[in-house]
């Protein structure tokens, strides 16, 4: 069996779908102690899924439980992408994937491939790409690889640091684009 870890290192991110960002954002607050919010409105993704190329508007809020981020997405339009199944459940939220940050994307996915993970699909916009695989064994859940920089890395480990002497004020820093 593959040890995931050695592969591409720790998970740094579990991903999770919403219906309603704010109500997810509030409920995580309020519920499970999670917080404070980053994250962006309005980002258009080019989605790359089953064939098609088509575009992806998303909201999505970041946060950090002992150094692990928790990212929570709402797709905001119908376009066909990685996430577009899961708006027709009743769920109001689902674990959709666990996340890797690597040095070499391209790289990575070859890796990935090499133990039966197979192309899910992949987003991208001038400011990131981020490819998904799956497996059967995974029963539903994919792997999410990130292209990781110095700086990306950097201020996750600002915002990790922040969550985690958070007093509860200033819960929501998103921004609009």
């Amino acid at each position: 069996m593959a040890d995931f870890k050695s592969l591409f290192g720790p998970i740094r991110q579990w991903g999770f779908l919403v219906k309603n960002l704010d109500q997810a954002m509030d409920t995580w607050i309020k519920q499970l102690g999670v917080g404070p919010w980053w994250g962006y409105r309005n980002v258009g993704l080019q989605s790359h899924f089953r064939g098609q190329t088509t575009e992806a508007k998303i909201n999505v809020g970041l946060s950090y439980q002992n150094g692990v981020q928790i990212e929570l997405i709402e797709q905001t339009n119908d376009a066909m992408s990685p996430y577009r199944a899961f708006y027709d459940t009743p769920n109001a939220q689902m674990l959709h994937q666990v996340a890797y940050f690597v040095p070499d994307l391209d790289a990575a996915v070859k890796q990935g491939k090499t133990v039966g993970l197979v192309e899910h699909g992949y987003m991208t916009n001038p400011a990131s790409r981020v490819y998904y695989l799956e497996s059967p064994q995974l029963q539903g859940i994919v792997v999410e690889l990130m292209q990781a920089s110095a700086d990306f890395e950097a201020e996750y480990q600002r915002c990790a640091k922040e969550a985690a002497t958070w007093d509860g004020s200033n819960p929501y820093r998103l921004i609009s684009f």
